[in-house]
C-alpha cells in the first residue's frame, strides 16, 4: 500500500507538472500570437503613410553597361593565380579553386554578354520609389479576354529577376498576368537608404506595388527569401492574398517543427503520412552537411558588410562566395563525391550560363554587399522568431517539394501553419532554383 501509495502521489505530481507546462506553453503561444499580430500591424500602419509615387519606365541595360563588363574581364584576366590548397577536388574547405577558374575563364573568354540584356529585355521594366526603396519590377500585363489572375513572383538570395526568364513567357502566354519585383540591392532594386529594411518591410512594400498597379487580389509565389516574405505578406494581407505557391517549404522556425522533426526521425510514422515525405525528411538531415551548407547564412546575419566589401571589389571573390550558391543548390550535395564532382552535377543541372549571367548581374550592379543585409535585418529585428507562431488559417496555400531543395518541411508540419494547405506536390527532379531546372514542373504546380 505504501509503494502503490507513493507511485500514485508520484504519478499525480508528474502530471500536475504536465498540466502547468501545458498551460504556460499556451499562454506564451497565446501572448507570442498577440505581440506578433502587434508587430506586423506596425508595419501596415507605416506602410498605410508613405506617398503615392510616379511609375516609370526602365531600361536594364543602364545597368548591364559595357564599361562594367570590360572591368569584369580586366579584372578577371589579371586575378592571381588561386592557390589549390585542398586536396584535388576533395577536401569540404569551400569553393574549389578549379570551380572559381571554370566560371572565371568562362566570363573572361567565351560568355555572351548581349545574351542576358536581350533576354530582360524581352519584358517590359519599371521603377517605383515605394516608401525607402526605389523598386524595380517586371511587369507583363496578361490578356483582358480571360480576366487574368496576377501572379506576383519573388526570388531570393542570392538570386535576380533572372531566376524567372524561362517562366515568365510561359505564365504570360497562358494569359496571366506576371508582376516580378527585384529584390533590396538584388540587381535593379537599389540598395535600401535606412536600417530597418525586415522582410516585412519588403512584403508590405510589394503588396504597394500591387495595389498601386490596380491588382486588389493577387497570387503570391515565392522561392528562398521569396518564400518568407510571401508568406508574411499572406499573414499580413490576406484580404488581399488569392493563394501562396512556395519552393522552398521551410518557412517555420519554431518550437513545434524542431518537435515533430526530432520525433519524425525517431517515429517517422508518427510524423510523416507517405514514403515520399520519409525519403525527404527522415532520417534527420546529416547536421555536419547542414552546418558546411549555412555557414554563410550566420555569416551574413552577423556582419554582411565585412564579407561584402571583398565581392563589390573582386568578381573572383564574388564567384567564390555567391558564384557557388547556383551549383551547390542545384546539385544532390552526394555526401559520397567529392565537392568539385557535386558542384559539376549542379552546374549540368543550373546551366554555367545562368551561372554567369546572375554573377554578372551582380558585378555591375554593385550591390553583393548590401544584398546580404536582409540576413541581418531578418534576425536582429525580430521577424525570426515571429515566424515561430505564424498561423495562416483561411489563404489557399500549395507547395512544391523538389528532391535537392536546400530544406524541406513535411505536409504534417505545413499543415500547422497553413490551415488550408490544397496542395502539395513531389518531384523527382530539381533543387533550390526550379524555376531554372525545372521549370515545366513548378509553373505546372503554381
Amino acid at each position: 500500500k505504501v509503494v502503490l501509495g507513493k507511485q500514485w502521489y508520484q504519478r499525480r505530481v508528474r502530471g500536475g507538472v504536465l498540466l502547468v507546462i501545458v498551460f504556460l506553453v499556451i499562454a506564451r503561444s497565446r501572448k507570442s500570437a498577440q505581440a506578433i499580430k502587434s508587430r506586423f500591424d506596425s508595419v501596415k500602419d507605416k506602410a498605410n503613410s508613405w506617398p503615392e509615387t510616379a511609375i516609370t519606365e526602365f531600361d536594364p541595360r543602364t545597368k548591364i553597361r559595357d564599361e562594367d563588363i570590360h572591368d569584369l574581364k580586366e579584372r578577371l584576366r589579371k586575378r592571381i593565380v588561386l592557390p589549390n590548397l585542398q586536396e584535388p577536388e576533395k577536401s569540404p574547405y569551400g569553393t574549389p579553386a578549379t570551380y572559381v577558374n571554370l566560371v572565371a575563364d568562362h566570363l573572361t573568354d567565351s560568355f555572351d554578354f548581349g545574351m542576358v540584356t536581350e533576354v530582360l529585355c524581352q519584358f517590359k521594366h519599371f521603377k517605383t520609389v515605394i516608401g525607402d526603396l526605389n523598386l524595380h519590377f517586371i511587369h507583363m500585363v496578361g490578356s483582358k479576354e480571360k480576366k487574368s489572375t496576377p501572379i506576383l513572383l519573388l526570388h531570393g538570395w542570392p538570386s535576380s529577376v533572372w531566376e524567372f526568364h524561362k517562366s515568365i513567357p510561359i505564365l504570360h502566354k497562358q494569359g496571366y498576368t506576371v508582376v516580378v519585383p527585384s529584390l533590396p540591392a538584388h540587381g535593379f532594386t537599389e540598395p535600401p537608404t535606412v536600417t530597418g529594411t525586415t522582410p516585412a518591410i519588403m512584403g508590405a512594400s510589394y503588396n504597394r506595388l500591387m495595389q498601386k498597379l490596380g491588382y486588389k487580389k493577387y497570387v503570391i509565389h515565392g522561392g528562398d527569401w521569396g518564400a518568407i516574405i510571401g508568406t508574411i505578406m499572406t499573414y499580413m494581407y490576406p484580404e488581399n492574398v488569392l493563394g501562396l505557391h512556395n519552393t522552398m517549404n521551410h518557412v517555420s522556425f519554431g518550437w513545434r517543427t524542431v518537435l515533430q522533426s526530432l520525433i519524425g526521425s525517431v517515429f517517422p510514422s508518427l510524423v510523416y503520412t507517405t514514403k515520399q515525405e520519409i525519403a525527404f525528411a527522415h532520417p534527420m538531415f546529416d547536421m555536419s552537411r547542414m552546418y558546411r551548407q549555412f555557414a554563410y547564412f550566420h555569416a551574413q546575419s552577423v556582419m554582411p558588410d565585412s564579407y561584402g566589401f571583398g565581392m563589390v571589389d573582386s568578381p573572383t571573390g564574388l564567384i567564390g562566395w555567391i558564384g557557388t550558391t547556383y551549383a551547390i543548390a542545384s546539385s544532390a550535395r552526394d555526401s559520397s563525391k567529392s565537392i568539385m564532382d557535386n558542384l559539376r552535377d549542379g552546374i549540368d543541372a543550373f546551366g554555367l550560363d545562368n551561372i554567369c549571367a546572375n554573377t554578372a548581374i551582380f558585378w555591375c550592379a554593385k550591390s553583393a554587399q548590401a544584398s546580404m543585409r536582409i540576413y541581418y535585418e531578418f534576425y536582429w529585428n525580430d521577424i525570426s522568431t515571429s515566424l515561430k507562431c505564424l498561423k495562416i488559417p483561411n489563404v489557399p496555400v500549395a507547395m512544391s517539394n523538389f528532391p535537392n531543395e536546400i530544406i524541406h518541411q513535411t505536409k504534417f508540419v505545413s499543415g500547422g501553419i497553413f490551415g488550408n494547405l490544397k496542395q502539395y506536390n513531389y518531384h523527382k527532379r530539381g533543387g533550390h532554383f526550379s524555376h531554372i531546372d525545372n521549370t515545366e514542373a513548378v509553373v505546372e504546380d503554381l
